[in-house]
């Protein structure tokens, strides 16, 4: 489930990155929308990241216990 959200969280990042970049501005862009891709890149870290970091702990204990 976590990798589920962070896959699509990464992608909905790129997505709005990329028509931000694409599509000319009618005005200034917002920093809210600049905020957003942050927000989506840091919870797909931290999803992906704290995941990595239990598998890691979890076969250390394993081969402890060996």
């Amino acid at each position: 489930m976590k990798q589920r959200l962070a896959i699509s969280s990464f992608i909905c990042a790129i997505a709005f990155a990329v028509a931000g970049v694409c599509i000319p501005p009618t005005g200034v862009i917002h920093s809210s929308v600049l905020m957003l891709v942050a927000q989506l890149f840091v919870l797909t870290a931290t999803l992906l990241g704290v995941d990595s970091y239990r598998d890691i702990i979890r076969d250390s204990h394993r081969q402890n216990l060996k």
